[in-house]
């Protein structure tokens, strides 16, 4: 009976032996080992295009004279046109007939304010159904701000004494093709399966980074860049690498962004 406690107390001391060994063996994703993750960053540079914005500024009817004209750059489709003044009191032809262009007339008393005259010209060009731009009307400025993100050929104010300014040149988005190291750059650790970091360190001037002092496991890495076309947009780029033995270093490769 007593060899029974002893061979007992000895199986029971050796089975708490195994539960310490495993629970010492079993390693969790984290900190406090001595394995690391590398990788490197690269990005292709974006930058966001502009829309273009003319700003056309009238005067009144009195300072025009019959057959004077201004000129609008693609205005419907890639169409240019040019606007010209007709006074009913003359009999001559008010339209210039410039080559190239479509010819737009907006009758005119000299009597017109500079209101009535900014009207009869935005009434006219809206009569032409889609447009390559929006308009608005502010007193007797006339602002247009064209849909599609390029550099519009400037409008010309002919042989009117209209002011014609550029609010802010259009220009297209640029997509680069060239492939960088991203200094600086800001990368993510998440253990396991966490949604959210638990460290983040800063890549070196190569775009090169290293988690140090980690544990055998499962994480993911990421990085954070721009999403084209769209300026206030950013998506996460990342990579899911497993640590499988202790003293080692696993390169996760390179991620890529938009930047």
């Amino acid at each position: 009976m007593k060899n029974f406690l002893n061979n007992k107390k000895i199986g029971t001391l050796l089975l708490g032996l195994v539960l310490i060994s495993t629970a010492c063996i079993k390693k969790y994703p984290g900190p406090g080992g001595t394995s690391a993750l590398r990788g490197k960053v690269t990005g292709k540079e974006f930058k966001p295009g502009e829309l273009e914005i003319q700003q056309i500024t009238f005067t009144h009817g009195a300072q025009l004279e019959h057959g004077d004209y201004f000129l609008l750059n693609k205005v419907t489709g890639n169409n240019n046109y040019y606007i010209y003044f007709k006074n009913p009191n003359w009999v001559s032809v008010a339209d210039p007939n410039l080559d190239g262009r479509i010819g737009l007339e907006v009758v005119f008393n000299y009597s017109d304010s500079n209101t009535e005259i900014a009207q009869a010209v935005k009434d006219k060009i809206a009569s032409l159904g889609v447009l390559q731009f929006n308009m608005a009307l502010n007193q007797d400025i006339l602002i247009l701000t064209y849909k599609s993100k390029e550099n519009i050929p400037d409008p010309d104010n002919g042989t009117t004494n209209f002011a014609i300014d550029i609010v802010n040149q259009g220009k297209a988005d640029y997509q680069g093709t060239a492939i960088n190291n991203l200094a600086e750059q800001r990368v993510y650790l998440c253990y396991g399966d966490d949604q959210f970091p638990s460290v983040d360190l800063r890549t070196n001037a190569q775009g090169e980074f290293e988690f140090k002092d980690l544990q055998v496991g499962t994480y993911k890495v990421y990085v954070v860049g721009q999403l084209p076309p769209n300026a206030n947009e950013h998506q996460e780029v990342s990579a899911v690498a497993t640590i499988s033995e202790k003293k080692s270093i696993t390169d996760i490769g390179t991620l890529q962004i938009w930047y």
